[in-house]
């Protein structure tokens, strides 16, 4: 599994809960599994306006790429 760093301008409550949405989008292995946290990181973009989860999730999944 790649090594994950989540780097923010200042700290943040919800740094651990983005952490792990983004660790267990990685890990995982079916595509309804991966549709599922997308849906759950959409919902919370929608609550949460500012800098997108799901941004961060695809961004994420592309690894070195990036």
């Amino acid at each position: 599994m790649p090594t994950l760093a989540l780097i923010t301008s200042a700290p943040s409550s919800d740094a651990a809960y983005r952490t792990d949405l983004i660790r267990r989008y990685l890990a995982a292995t079916d595509k309804f599994t991966k549709l599922a946290l997308l849906a759950e990181a959409a919902r919370y973009d929608k609550a949460n306006p500012g800098h997108s989860v799901v941004d961060e999730l695809f961004g994420a999944a592309l690894g070195d790429v990036a």
